[in-house]
Order: C-alpha cells, then structure tokens, then sequence
C-alpha cells in the first residue's frame, strides 16, 4: 500500500528500491503495529525514517529529507488497505 494508493509512474530503476521497502514494511509490521499503530510510516533503505498521522504531510517532510530517493509510506494498520484505481483509460 505505497503513499495512500496514489498512483505515481515508476520508472523501472526505481521499482527494485520500492519492492524493497514493501518486502521490509512486511517484515516489520508486527514491530510497527506496537509502536506505530493508526499511523503513516515511511521507509528508507528499510528503516523508519519518519511517522504521523497525515500522509500528505510525511511525503512532504520526506521529500525535504531525503529529495528524489525512492521511499515507501504506508498506513500502520492491523488489517492492510488495499487501494484499487480505475485506468484512466477506463474512466469517463
């Protein structure tokens, strides 16, 4: 559940890092569900570089920190979101 579901195009150097960051968000997520439970998290070459509450607001602070690095936000939640976005092809 990368960034609230939002699409973004990834360009294929980039999708190894994101992969990544999912598979160590995975590994974590009992850690995380004690300690971030309700909240954001992002990951950076799998550790916690930052949490909160407002996702928008955490991509904006890890943009600021980290610049164009691939890193992962997902919401700490004890049953995980899967966000599903029509084509834009499809939509209208």
């Amino acid at each position: 559940m990368p960034y609230k579901g939002v699409a973004r195009k990834v360009h294929k150097s980039s999708e190894e890092p994101l992969a990544a960051e999912e598979q160590a968000f995975r590994q974590k997520r009992l850690h995380l569900l004690r300690r971030y439970e309700g909240q954001f998290v992002a990951l950076y070459q799998g550790r916690v570089v930052g949490h909160g509450t407002d996702d928008e607001e955490l991509a904006r602070r890890m943009f600021e920190k980290l610049g164009d690095a691939p890193f992962y936000i997902a919401k700490v939640e004890k049953e995980l979101t899967v966000y599903e976005l029509p084509s834009p092809e499809t939509v209208g």
